[in-house]
């Protein structure tokens, strides 16, 4: 923030994503350089990516949707978002892809020459960033590109494929909208085509000069645009967006034929784990349609096994490949959402993950313990990410089938622990599995960690977060929330301690939250006015746990708007909270 927000700072406050956004695409970067290999640098990007599509995403889809240089505020501290900080780093990151690496830094450079000491705005930064390199794209099409400035709501980008067989050409279609309508933002496409085999197929573009690289750069810039390619000899399965180039949601049309072969061989590791999640997504959206249990067919299993045993792929990457959707995002496709269909069939599928993969997950659980001491270094991180994943898994396939061996070890490995990650692992991985063994380790960390402030925070979270068991009953997380918000140790005024464990319940744990019996809405309603007469920022970060609240089913959505009107009808409620509520209700 020296640089960016310090010395050249924003001129008002419509350009705070020139400091956040900015920053946080720096950091991004910086973490990817120092991953080391190509899959760990991918991991930090998907990383990134989850927190776009779980928080800001549905941000765009909501109420509270507003452009990365918002036009007008009510309380400025509602506009430290994540469209802000994420999506305002998603479009520095697509200036760096239209310059090229080198060339953002020629841009980085220019920008300080000439505003060090200035206060200045997002349009200074993107024409520095396109004077520095005026034979770019970006430079090309710069006034296009400012309209991601000034544009809320996610871009939806369609891709079509064409085959001619007899001429070897393949066209492709690309469109994009916004809303439903057609928009002209400058998006950059990342693409490489895949032959039948996983082989990379060159990409000789109709038109242009003879080189025909295994990886090109689109760039949209029109609704509709079409893009042949020449010379190939077999069709080709597009890997679209690759290093998720552009912040939107794609619709390409692939079948699961065309994931599996992506996720098996696409040389873009994010590309690879998308095609993953996307499997997964149509499995459990699948089975929901249908009212049926999801099950993993041998070609989806076979697929997920080649990823957790590939010798050249990231522990770190494994971690993340291997693990489904979140219930959040899950939620952004359904037209109706009810939370505990969702969250039911994702538990099922993770049962079924650690049953069918049960031998694999030993294997990796064996194959990845640290054994030197504790590094903060990548290849120990990845390491400890897939054990304590693998861990997870086999202690929910015991918890359920009344095996005590592993439960035994994940207390064993909490109390051995090096390292708080390993500790953290362990711990979760016996809560959310609601092992016999929980109780006993959460009572021990707590008597360790009672006076170390952030420590304890992760334990008032952990029990937040933990999944709600599937079948019906007295809300057992809630339960203990209302319980824990009681406990000696916590307190409202602790903002962090208010968010580990309100925050966590009421934005996090949609299963949780949402409940038929409409307990947890009086209890958020309750807080959020509570917090509001000491602690506004903190009321209205808590108050957006309900501001997707519309696209609910009932009996939730009627409950949500009773406790959503409970809180606007305040008359001391401060600006920050009710310019959430007011647009929240206004959604219906």
């Amino acid at each position: 923030h020296n640089w960016t927000g310090n010395r050249i700072t924003c001129r008002d406050w419509f350009q705070l994503s020139l400091k956040e956004g900015l920053t946080v695409y720096r950091d991004q970067s910086f973490s990817m350089d120092m991953a080391g290999s190509a899959s760990a640098a991918a991991v930090r990007r998907i990383d990134a990516v989850r927190t776009l599509r779980e928080i800001q995403y549905p941000e765009d889809a909501g109420p509270m949707a507003h452009p990365v240089r918002p036009d007008a505020y009510s309380a400025i501290d509602n506009f430290y978002t994540a469209t802000v900080y994420e999506k305002g780093a998603e479009v520095v990151r697509m200036m760096a892809t239209l310059v090229g690496r080198d060339g953002f830094r020629r841009g980085m450079d220019l920008y300080v020459q000439r505003h060090d000491g200035q206060a200045v705005t997002c349009d200074d930064f993107a024409e520095a960033v396109a004077d520095a390199n005026p034979d770019s794209a970006l430079a090309a099409q710069l006034d296009g590109f400012k309209r991601w400035y000034a544009t809320a709501g996610t871009p939806q980008l369609g891709a079509r494929g064409q085959w001619d067989a007899a001429n070897g050409r393949y066209v492709l279609t690309l469109r994009q909208t916004v809303r439903g309508q057609p928009s002209r933002l400058v998006l950059p496409v990342a693409l490489g085509l895949l032959g039948p085999d996983g082989t990379a197929l060159p990409l000789q573009l109709a038109g242009a000069d003879t080189a025909a690289p295994l990886e090109r750069l689109l760039v949209l810039a029109e609704p509709e645009q079409r893009f042949v390619f020449e010379g190939l000899t077999h069709a080709p399965v597009p890997s679209l967006l690759r290093g998720f180039s552009a912040p939107v949601e794609l619709d390409d049309g692939l079948d699961s034929a065309a994931l599996r072969l992506l996720l098996a061989h696409d040389s873009d590791a994010f590309n690879r784990w998308d095609a993953g999640q996307r499997l997964m997504t149509e499995l459990l959206r699948r089975a929901m349609r249908d009212f049926a249990a999801p099950a993993i067919d041998d070609e989806l299993e076979q697929a997920l096994r080649r990823v957790l045993r590939d010798p050249q792929l990231d522990p770190a990457f494994k971690a993340l490949a291997l693990v489904p959707p979140t219930e959040v995002v899950l939620a952004e496709g359904l037209s109706g959402y009810d939370p505990a269909r969702v969250h039911a069939a994702r538990e099922t599928l993770l049962d079924r993950m650690a049953e069918q993969l049960s031998d694999d997950w030993e294997q990796a659980w064996d194959s990845h313990q640290v054994r030197a001491g504790y590094a903060p270094v990548p290849a120990q991180s990845g390491a400890r990410a897939l054990a304590n994943l693998a861990l997870s898994m086999r202690v929910r396939q015991a918890v359920r089938s009344g095996d005590v061996v592993w439960p035994g070890r994940a207390y064993q490995r909490f109390k051995d622990a090096t390292s708080m990650t390993d500790r953290m692992g362990a711990l979760r991985a016996l809560v959310n599995a609601r092992s016999a063994l929980a109780a006993e380790a959460l009572a021990r960390y707590h008597a360790m960690f009672r006076d170390d402030p952030l420590a304890l925070d992760k334990w008032f979270e952990v029990q937040a977060a933990a999944p709600e068991p599937v079948a019906a009953g007295p809300g057992e997380v809630f339960a203990r929330v209302k319980a824990l918000a009681q406990h000696p140790d916590f307190s409202l005024h602790h903002p962090n301690r208010a968010r580990a464990l309100l925050s966590t319940f009421c934005r996090n744990n949609p299963a949780a939250f949402h409940r038929a019996d409409a307990g947890p809405y009086v209890f958020w309603a309750d807080r959020v006015i509570e917090i509001d007469a000491f602690n506004p920022q903190l009321a209205a970060r808590l108050a957006r746990g309900l501001d997707r609240w519309a696209r609910l089913t009932e009996p939730y959505r009627s409950a949500a708007r009773v406790a959503l009107a409970r809180v606007a009808a305040r008359t001391d409620l401060s600006d920050d909270t009710r310019e959430i509520v007011t647009k929240a209700l206004a959604a219906d």
